[in-house]
């Protein structure tokens, strides 16, 4: 949500687990990720400070916050 509200400026990460190679395995190991979701009726509009002549608004119609999610957890086949 945060890259399509930046147009990109703030590009987002894939989450994703690697096994740890054979001389690691078997210790213990912890993963804590931090997800933030906007209220769902939050309209996620592209910032006007991150529009530009060199920078086109690369997202120029708004979703809802729960419209985007839908939609991601589709790509992802979750949904």
């Amino acid at each position: 949500m945060l890259q399509r509200l930046t147009n990109n400026v703030l590009k987002s990460t894939s989450h994703r687990v690697v096994n740890p190679p054979p001389e690691r395995r078997g210790r213990s190991r912890y993963s804590m990720p931090f997800f933030l979701h906007f209220r769902p009726d939050y309209l996620i509009e592209t910032l006007p400070e991150t529009v530009s002549a060199e920078r086109s608004n690369l997202y120029p119609e708004p979703i809802t916050a729960h419209d985007f999610l839908l939609q991601r957890l589709r790509e992802i086949k979750l949904v």
